[in-house]
This record gives C-alpha cells, structure tokens and sequence, in this order.
C-alpha cells in the first residue's frame, strides 16, 4: 500500500513539476505556477494553523512548507518518503 502512494505521489509530483515549468516558460498565469500550500488552503487557514504553534522553531519550518516549497516538491518529498517506508514494511 506505501509503494502505491509513493508511485503515486511521485507521478503526480513529476506532472504538477512539468506542468507548472510550462507555464513559466510560456509566462502564463494560471493555477499550476507558484502552487503551494497556501494556495490551497488560503491565507486564513494556513495562518491559523502556523500561529497554533508556540515554538519558532516550529512556525519556521512550517512557513517554509506552507509558503516557499511548491507543491511538485512535496509531492516529490511525500513519494520518495513512502517509498522509502515500503522498502522496511511488509505487508502480509
């Protein structure tokens, strides 16, 4: 089950890179260029959810998720993660 969401957050991360390099070339505004997180869920949301945190430690990183790491990135990061915990766990 690990392996197919790892193939599948890579294959949906690798499309949403491809595309969203198109659309910067082509210098096109639409939905796919600068994709994040926040995006996503909106500023509200998102803000809520970094602020719920006390430590600065932890609002850093999350401001870094949330707002500078695109979307293809994640999904590249999430696939390879999983892949990684298919290779430990064995499903019987």
């Amino acid at each position: 089950m690990m392996s197919k969401i790892g193939i599948s957050a890579l294959l949906a991360g690798f499309f949403i890179g491809i595309f969203s390099g198109i659309s910067r070339f082509m210098q096109a505004e639409n939905f796919w260029v600068d994709l994040t997180l926040s995006k996503l869920f909106g500023e509200e949301r998102t803000e809520s959810l970094i602020t719920w945190f006390d430590t600065a430690a932890i609002q850093t990183g999350l401001d870094f998720l949330f707002y500078e790491l695109p979307m293809f990135g994640l999904l590249l990061g999430i696939g390879v993660i999983s892949l990684l915990i298919s290779l430990f766990i064995k499903n019987h």
